[in-house]
């Protein structure tokens, strides 16, 4: 049995820096490092004191996850999720939401 190729024009081949961009495109790297800066910015957006008992941990496309002490302060910063998300969006990302775990 041989593999067939369903109308499928071979070319010569393409230079690794022409197809790496389309591959990066297509799962939607660029987005999600964009996103990941948040992670990285997260005491700056939320001050010192609050970053000292919530750390952002991960992100997606669209999700920001932050790990917190303890209930009380997952209840204090889901109040203050809003606020968050607009400071977030000055950073000039994509995230809709923000996912709080003690």
């Amino acid at each position: 049995m041989y593999l067939q190729l369903n109308e499928v024009a071979l070319k010569f081949p393409e230079r690794i820096n022409k197809i790496i961009p389309r591959v990066l495109q297509g799962l939607d790297i660029n987005e999600k490092m964009k996103n990941w800066h948040i992670v990285e910015k997260w005491a700056e957006i939320v001050g010192k004191r609050i970053a000292k008992h919530a750390k952002a941990t991960a992100v997606d496309s669209k999700n920001l996850w932050v790990e917190v002490d303890n209930p009380v302060w997952q209840s204090q910063l889901f109040l203050m999720k809003e606020k968050i998300i607009q400071k977030i969006k000055t950073y000039n990302v994509n995230i809709k939401d923000i996912k709080f775990n003690p």
